[in-house]
């Protein structure tokens, strides 16, 4: 079904709007953002965010949720290439390094949203919106690393607890890319972090 002009216009708009709260975030903070500076940065009057969103935080939560829906495209999908568990554990930190590539300004507001700034009611609405997608992210990945399990491929372990550390483990080498004005190779770190996991440290 054909979209109207309307539709179009909108879906543009909150996509600049989200952009720019992104871009803000990421050079002012969670908690010193304002909407004035978010309607600056988009080039549009303050009064239309209030068109698409009802406040500050529902256009930071909302922006956060889509952010947040295309990087769990993009993990589900590296979960599903064929092969095994190796094959799947590199493209899953492949597609989490490009995403942060590609969105550099994101990473600022996906800490404050993990580890939330400002006051005590501000934490508690952030940390709401921010632990179902990362619960959902992190059942995901032990699902995965079960069946590796079971078909023998890795030791037998707690399969969530090993999640969280190939999630946490790799989310601070990607977050210190984004930081890094001259990261090493993709390539590097994918081999850091995958190589790693499977073989261990121990010489």
């Amino acid at each position: 079904m054909a979209r109207s002009k309307e539709e179009v216009v909108q879906e543009f708009r909150i996509h600049t709007i989200r952009d720019a709260a992104m871009r803000v975030i990421a050079r002012r903070g969670m908690a010193a953002a304002t909407m004035q500076e978010i309607a600056d940065e988009a080039g549009v009057a303050k009064g239309t965010i209030y068109l698409y969103f009802k406040d500050r935080d529902d256009l930071v939560e909302k922006t956060f949720e889509s952010a947040m829906s295309d990087l769990h495209k993009r993990v589900d999908e590296a979960l599903e290439t064929e092969g095994t568990f190796e094959v799947k554990l590199r493209a899953v930190v492949a597609a989490q390094i490009g995403f942060f590539q590609a969105n550099r300004e994101f990473f600022r507001l996906y800490i404050s949203l993990r580890y939330p700034e400002g006051n005590a009611q501000q934490q508690r609405r952030q940390k709401r919106h921010c632990q179902p997608q990362y619960k959902s992210r992190v059942e995901r990945i032990a699902a995965v690393i079960e069946a590796a399990m079971e078909r023998g491929e890795i030791r037998k372990m707690d399969p969530m607890r090993l999640a969280l550390f190939i999630i946490e483990g790799s989310s601070a080498v990607i977050i210190e890319r984004v930081l890094d004005e001259a990261p090493p190779p993709e390539e590097a770190d994918i081999e850091l972090i995958a190589g790693t996991i499977l073989g261990g440290i121990r010489s």
